[in-house]
């Protein structure tokens, strides 16, 4: 299992632990550095400022650095690689071009470090407690259409260093790093975290800038931020789905949902948000799953593979969820495709990665709201899949009432045997429960 179990190229959401963003200090009336050296009265004005605004306060002082570009990259990419080696990197890169998330022969390292120096020039380190300002940044990267609905551009620098104070603000009063440290087996959750943490952050940003905070100034940011994916593409051309979605996501998603909350209860509300966080990407994206439903979100036990699959060592274990399904069928359909709409009938997956010397072989158990949309899933992704993978990489699908199970690799040239072994032992826990799943009376294409 990888250590910490974080699928690599979705740590990059954004790093050190997906609690920064972008803050772009220029040369203006407002600048923040000049010549190496921070202006501490405008820092102290933002951070006494921020937390009027957010109605929280810091419980500890934040210090502020200031690093040459090369230094603060060297940071970020030393404390990017503290759990990993290049061998789980390749493997997590053929797994995710297996199911059809990545393209082939992607190398994960290289691609997400370029995204990340591409677009930042500062951050908050929940590791060290402490706010690293990049001497020179000059750009407002993908900002720069955010910014255009500011009464002054002259304040854009004002507002990215009260959106990283407000990530102070976070984790110190809601223990945000042991928060992701509690659901670092699954990165769908994480991604629901993190999204919650980068709404609450950018809205209170903006609405520092614009010296108010209401339900109208909520609404102008969500609607604004529907163009992040054109104005990434243009800054970082070429940039995988599967690394810019969950990136976006959690700002322009994440935005959507916090401001959902705000017009619930204010900012009690998005406080405690934090304290019974959303548990995934589908709760993000339909929010009425989160806040007018009390049904938990299921999760799945995915199991009876290992004596069968004996000789093959685990080397993740992991949930892609809504979001990262609908990229893979957006990906491989096209936008466009009907049946991109399977993904939000999506309730819960699971995915093993196993790796041998012959190669790597992916188990994913998926399940939807219905047996019908699993069905319908299920030869959706097998004709995928046979488009994609050919006869080179063995592939079955199969279905049992809302449950879809997908093995790629060695695995599927003795899946008669695998498969009854793995719906034997797998189930699907909800509220703390677990159900064994039911055979249905009919399976997918085999």
């Amino acid at each position: 299992m990888i250590s910490r179990a974080i699928y690599f190229a979705r740590r990059l959401w954004w790093p050190i632990c997906a609690v920064t963003t972008l803050i772009f200090l220029w040369g203006c009336a407002y600048s923040l550095v000049n010549g190496g050296r921070i202006n501490p009265q405008q820092a102290e004005k933002i951070e006494a400022g921020i937390q009027d605004l957010r109605q929280l306060r810091f419980k500890q002082p934040v210090p502020l650095v200031v690093k040459s570009r090369d230094e603060a990259e060297a940071m970020m990419e030393a404390d990017l690689m503290r759990d990993y080696t290049d061998n789980q990197l390749e493997v997590d890169a053929v797994a995710g071009a297996l199911t059809g998330l990545f393209p082939w022969h992607i190398d994960l390292k290289a691609e997400s470090l370029k995204l990340l120096k591409s677009q930042v020039a500062g951050f908050y380190d929940p590791h060290g407690k402490e706010m690293v300002l990049v001497e020179g940044g000059a750009d407002l990267g993908i900002w720069n259409s955010a910014a255009q609905f500011m009464i002054q551009r002259d304040v854009v620098g004002e507002m990215l260093l009260a959106h990283e104070l407000t990530h102070a603000l976070q984790d110190q009063n809601f223990d945000l790093e042991s928060s992701l440290d509690k659901v670092k087996d699954d990165d769908d959750r994480a991604l629901a975290l993190k999204s919650v943490a980068e709404g609450d952050a950018t809205i209170a940003g903006f609405a520092y800038a614009l010296g108010r905070m209401d339900n109208s100034t909520a609404d102008a940011l969500v609607d604004n931020l529907k163009n992040l994916p054109q104005a990434l593409a243009a800054e970082a051309p070429d940039t995988p789905e599967g690394l810019s979605a969950p990136l976006l996501f959690q700002y322009s998603e994440g935005v959507r949902f916090v401001a959902e909350a705000y017009r619930r209860g204010g900012w009690r509300g998005v406080d405690a948000l934090y304290r019974n966080p959303p548990q995934s990407s589908h709760q993000i994206l339909h929010p009425a799953f989160y806040f007018d439903s009390a049904a938990p979100q299921p999760s799945i036990e995915l199991a009876g593979y290992g004596q069968i699959m004996s000789g093959w060592k685990k080397a993740d274990d992991d949930t892609y969820g809504e979001l990262l399904l609908r990229v893979i069928l957006e990906r491989n359909l096209g936008k466009q495709s009907n049946e991109v709409g399977l993904a939000s009938r999506w309730t819960a997956d699971r995915m093993i990665i196993l790796q041998e010397s012959r190669g790597v072989n992916v188990i994913w158990m998926l399940a939807f709201s219905d047996g019908q949309t699993a069905s319908h899933f299920a030869v959706v992704y097998q004709t995928l899949l046979d488009r994609l993978l050919g006869d080179s990489t063995p592939h079955r699908i199969d279905t049992r009432s809302k449950a879809v199970l997908v093995v790629i690799g060695e695995g599927a040239n003795y899946f008669d045997t695998l498969a009854p072994a793995i719906w034997r032992a797998s189930a699907i826990e909800s509220g703390g429960v677990a159900a064994r799943i039911q055979p249905s009376a009919t399976s997918a294409a085999q």
